[in-house]
């Protein structure tokens, strides 16, 4: 009997033994995983020790933006033609690459490429005015473009005279920024009493504010051309958006049909700004640049008839263009001038003429 219960108390004594546990303390908590600071984008970050490439790209939702292949007028041609790349220590790396504290990542967005060009060069057939146009003499010439390799787009375009030009004595008269009440229709009597034709290059504005102005001006047989929508000076308009010279072209244009013009086939830049890019506009609407070789600069408020006529008279040669207002302001000074310079012009066996297609 003793016996027994001896080996029944050991047996207890071993199994709380066994049972019992010791309560953790911090000596013996585990300790956090060790960390390594990474610098991406200029920004540090804390990421655990043995951290990949690929899993901390993931992490941040790294992701470089492709570059593309662009035609000449700025158009995509192929979205991902240059997949951007993610940097280790300013290297490409494999993202099965451990990153070690001290590592450096950036994000190197592809480049946009716009495509190469090429020239191709035609001479015209005949004789032709220049564009832009000065005068009224006619040259052989060549066409000049510049043409996207890919696209076939045309980057720039020009007109470069050949040999000697043709000219005859005749003088076209001018005039710019209306229509406009009261010296439009005062320069209109000047010029029908003396037979006389006109080129006036309009402002679409002005055209939808004195739609009856201009109706008259096309009634009396002169030629109408453009002269932008607005008349932008500020920024000079070859410096105006590819979008915004289509617009001003082509409200004018809808602006001239609307009073009964023949489709327009000139235009004239405001201040004479012109560039590659202002030509090839024009030209996308069938229009000529033309500018002029005779400013007598009659706008100013300074200028008195006999100036103005002096002035035009001293510096007309054969086949020249001359710049005169009948809009923008007091004009009145060129009314009186007109019939100076007409009798002048005569006087000195030129003839006036409209500017010719």
């Amino acid at each position: 009997m003793s016996s027994s219960r001896v080996g029944s108390v050991l047996a207890s004594v071993l199994v709380v033994a066994c049972t019992k546990t010791v309560p953790p303390t911090a000596s013996t908590a585990p300790p956090d995983p060790p960390q390594v600071a990474i610098v991406v984008e200029g920004v540090v970050h804390e990421a655990p020790f043995g951290t990949t490439l690929g899993e901390l790209v993931h992490e941040l939702g790294l992701k470089p933006r492709a570059g593309r292949l662009l035609s000449v007028d700025g158009g995509i041609l192929e979205p991902r033609i240059d997949r951007g790349t993610i940097l280790l220590d300013g290297e490409e790396a494999l993202f099965g690459t451990v990153l070690q504290a001290g590592d450096v990542i950036a994000v190197r967005d592809g480049a946009d490429r716009v495509e190469r060009t090429r020239r191709r060069a035609k001479v015209l057939r005949g004789m032709n005015p220049g564009d832009p146009q000065y005068t009224l003499r006619l040259w052989k010439l060549r066409r000049v473009e510049t043409v996207g390799r890919v696209s076939g787009e045309v980057a720039s375009l020009r007109y470069v005279p050949i040999g000697r030009p043709r000219v005859s004595r005749e003088v076209a008269l001018t005039f710019d920024d209306g229509p406009w009440p009261r010296y439009t229709r005062a320069i209109l009597k000047v010029l029908e009493r003396r037979n006389v034709r006109a080129t006036f290059f309009m402002v679409g504005e002005n055209v939808k504010k004195w739609p009856g102005i201009a109706r008259d001006v096309v009634k009396a047989g002169m030629l109408v051309g453009n002269h932008s929508w607005d008349h932008p000076e500020t920024p000079a308009f070859a410096d105006l958006s590819p979008h915004r010279l289509r617009t001003e072209l082509s409200f004018t244009n809808d602006a001239l049909r609307g009073v009964g013009a023949a489709r327009p086939y000139l235009f004239r830049p405001p201040g004479g700004s012109w560039n590659d890019e202002v030509v090839q506009a024009a030209r996308e609407q069938g229009l000529r640049v033309v500018n002029w070789d005779v400013d007598p600069q009659d706008w100013r408020a300074s200028r008195s008839p006999r100036q103005i006529a002096h002035l035009v008279l001293s510096h007309v040669r054969p086949g020249s263009i001359v710049d005169m207002h009948d809009g923008g302001g007091d004009q009145s000074a060129t009314v009186k001038a007109l019939p100076l310079i007409i009798r002048g012009l005569r006087k000195m066996g030129f003839r006036i003429v409209v500017i010719p297609r």
